[in-house]
């Protein structure tokens, strides 16, 4: 059952890893699989593979199934709120089941009963006194009927090395498009309460929540430890616990689950233990474990069925279940089964980042504790077991997060038990008193912030200490593989001989080798970071940024979103040198977060009075260094004569095996002075296009001194602008340029290195998955 488990896991990775989802009527081979599987031995392990492979083909969301003649189109639809609206500044998203498309029976049979994800955005109206005011949207609730006239696009989201999937979490989540709800014609609420009771409850105990302690920075925590609805939680509070390492206990997780299970079972026997009758009629061990077989199964749903909770569920499932049928389940077994009764109910369950922690931690628990657990040092065992976790834990956390905090042993000793036994039951007490009492809810919740600041008064100082985060490049398979071997060994139990050797084993993924581009070379990327532009150049030794990008919303940034996860991919460990081409929030919006995270060595910009970041310093024509054998030029602006966009710092890169210019946002007057104070020496094979393929730019000066053989635009995907202009993209085309946008072929990235060829490497292309949109 183990490997069968295991094999069956290997071919849902194998369905994920294809560019391309194959034909669903192979599915139909899966009741001759499944007979192999059970008939034939030797092949057993290979049948289970293929089962979970066509078993994942078969219950795969659709891909693109948003009809073409739909998309950037306004349409009226009809369906109801599916999720709980996340308020996020102005605008407020939820998910969306479709009835119907209004007055279209064709298109109302391709999209009834998918899912789209919303935005609601705050409109502005002009007051009786002549001033602007913000119309909020209405109440939402989960479960109401709504008619809606929608704008959608197919998924899409940025795609740069190191950063955040956007496009797999919303396949994931069964999306097929995103959207927003128009003014005109008003939006109309049809009728309440139709589906989902589970989630409209939810969100009415969240609603109470926030009523009782409105504008309390703990409250989201407790609203989501009682319905798992993590959206109240602010991103520095965020920040706090990864840095922490205690992510995971600030919502509904498996140790959570875990923990009323346990409460619930210990409630039920003692009580159950006491009356004779009852005992005589069914033992108080069966009914302790169908009681926390029930208590488990309700918070579960609490948690909107949230994967940890899911695999602790089913892991209490099948040992409670094995105690009321009296039949023993040895712990291997109950997480093979929970893990295949998971894949089962949700194939998609391994793109989530937590369902690898999960079972990983639960796997660790397991392998430390099977015959090696003594009741007479309880405290002592307790902190080898949250050692072993951490260390078991280390190979994944560097895959999928690039960073490992060191402190998080001490934290999660310390924070478990404070949340598991003070935080979580005042929270659940309070949601069940949501039907009963207000004041006395408001009372409780009041003790559980207490509790919960408390502790993160702790978890700050905590986190003060020097050197609390290990920061490490995405590691490769095989010093992945070295490392969990390594790991393993190191767990072993104590009579095993060697277990030091598992130490050269992890070496690799501490310090792993980290490549670069040869002396005289580099690398260019342009990251793909919307309406904005962001560059990295990479030399053997030292690292440039040029430009962080726009902000992204009211809580993040381009620097946070894609530059600081694109540089720590990379292994890199500091900037030496920000250049901020000038003070547009297209370009300097990820600044703040860009030092937050890494630390900047310097910094220029074309306008330092008109851009908010400490020591930065002018940026003049004539400003030039060396790096690695790799020149860098500042050509413009002068001393005076220009300012806004044609102040705009304009760099040139020259290495032995080509050339790049960047020339932010400068228009037609900056171009010429370029083109007549330099002439050929602005000739460069990559150019990044002028503020985003503006009209009226790049004159025919300009281009046939810079002669570029690729031109880069970095103008957002379906723009509001319209950019790059038509007229704009038939000038460079005269010249016979390859033209490429970040925004639609992901982070474009250039390794120009002496001796080599020219090698461009696309995102979208060099990664393509088949949930990808074309």
């Amino acid at each position: 059952m183990r490997l069968g488990a295991i094999a069956f896991l290997i071919g849902l990775l194998l369905l994920e890893a294809l560019p391309e989802l194959l034909d669903r009527r192979w599915a139909l081979a899966l009741p001759g699989v499944a007979l192999v599987a059970w008939r034939i031995r030797w092949l057993r392990l290979p049948a289970w593979s293929l089962g979970g492979f066509l078993w994942a083909l078969l219950l795969a969301p659709s891909v693109a199934v948003l009809p073409a003649e739909m998309a950037d189109r306004e349409f009226p639809v009809e369906g109801w709120i599916a999720t709980r609206p996340d308020h996020e500044g102005r605008s407020t998203r939820f998910v969306f089941t479709v009835a119907a498309v209004v007055g279209d029976e064709q298109r109302s049979t391709r999209m009834a009963g998918h899912r789209l994800r919303l935005s609601w955005w705050d409109n502005d109206r002009t007051g009786t006194a002549g001033a602007k005011e913000s119309v909020a949207a209405p109440t939402l609730r989960v479960g109401d009927r709504w008619q809606f006239t929608v704008r959608l696009k197919k998924p899409w989201g940025l795609r740069n090395p190191g950063g955040f999937d956007y496009e797999r979490w919303l396949y994931a989540q069964d999306i097929i498009a995103t959207g927003s709800i128009r003014r005109h014609p008003p939006p109309r609420r049809l009728a309440e309460a139709e589906r989902y009771p589970v989630n409209r409850y939810r969100q009415w105990i969240a609603d109470r929540f926030q009523q009782a302690l409105p504008g309390n920075p703990s409250i989201g925590i407790l609203t989501a430890l009682a319905v798992g609805e993590r959206s109240g939680i602010h991103s520095w509070q965020w920040e706090t616990f990864r840095r922490t390492g205690t992510s995971h206990l600030m919502a509904i997780s498996g140790t959570h689950v875990g923990l009323i299970a346990s409460l619930t079972f210990a409630l039920i026997w003692s009580l159950w233990s006491r009356i004779p009758a009852w005992t005589l009629y069914w033992p108080a061990t069966r009914a302790a474990a169908l009681g926390a077989l029930i208590g488990a199964g309700g918070y579960t749903l609490l948690s909107g069925l949230a994967v940890p909770a899911q695999r602790s569920f089913l892991m209490i499932a099948v040992a409670m279940l094995a105690l009321i049928a009296l039949r023993p389940a040895a712990p291997g077994r109950i997480l093979a089964l929970a893990l295949l009764a998971v894949l089962i109910v949700d194939p998609g369950a391994p793109m989530s980042i937590g369902f690898w922690l999960s079972f990983g931690a639960v796997a660790i628990i397991l392998y430390s504790v099977s015959g090696r657990w003594h009741a007479q040092h309880p405290f002592g065992q307790t902190v080898r077991l949250q050692l072993h976790i951490t260390l078991g834990l280390l190979p994944p956390t560097l895959l999928f997060f690039q960073q490992f905090p060191l402190i998080a042993p001490a934290a999660n000793l310390m924070a478990i038990p404070w949340m598991g036994l003070t935080v979580l039951p005042l929270s659940l007490l309070a949601a069940l008193l949501t039907p009963v009492s207000a004041t006395l809810q408001t009372l409780i919740l009041n003790l559980a912030a207490m509790d919960m600041e408390g502790l993160w008064q702790i978890l700050r100082w905590l986190e003060q200490w020097p050197g609390l985060v290990l920061h490490r490049p995405t590691p490769s398979i095989w010093t992945l593989v070295l490392a969990l071997t390594g790991v393993a060994w190191l767990l072993a139990p104590r009579g095993l001989p060697g277990r030091w050797l598992g130490i050269p084993l992890c070496l690799p993924l501490l310090w792993p080798p980290i490549s670069g581009p040869a002396t005289g070379g580099f690398w260019f990327t342009l990251l793909d970071v919307g309406e904005g532009l962001s560059a990295v150049v990479r030399t053997r030794n030292h690292v440039l940024v040029y430009d962080t990008g726009p902000r992204l919303g009211s809580t993040l940034d381009a620097g946070r979103a894609a530059l600081a996860p694109f540089l720590r991919w990379q292994g890199v460990e500091r900037v030496d040198t920000l250049i901020v081409s000038h003070a547009d929030s297209q370009h300097v919006g990820g600044v703040r977060s860009l030092r937050e995270l890494l630390p900047v060595a310097r910094m220029l910009t074309s306008a330092p009075e008109q851009t908010p970041i400490d020591g930065a310093k002018p940026c003049r024509a004539g400003q030039a260094w060396e790096w690695d054998g790799v020149r860098f030029q500042i050509l413009h602006p002068p001393p005076s004569g220009f300012r806004d966009d044609n102040a705009s710092c304009v760099l040139k890169v020259a290495g032995i095996a080509g050339r790049v210019l960047l020339p932010g946002d400068i228009e037609t007057r900056a171009e010429v002075a370029l083109a007549k104070a330099y002439g050929n020496q602005l000739s460069a094979e990559v150019l990044v296009a002028p503020h985003q393929g503006r009209r009226n730019l790049s004159t025919p000066a300009f281009l046939e001194v810079v002669r570029p053989r690729y031109i880069l635009f970095a103008t957002g995907y379906h723009n509001r602008y319209g950019y790059p202009r038509a007229d704009t993209v038939a000038r460079y085309q005269a010249i016979g340029a390859t033209l490429l946008d970040a925004s639609y072929e992901g982070a474009l990235t250039f390794r120009l290195e002496p001796g080599q060829p020219r090698v461009l490497e696309r995102e979208r292309s060099k990664h393509r998955h088949y949930w990808d949109a074309p």
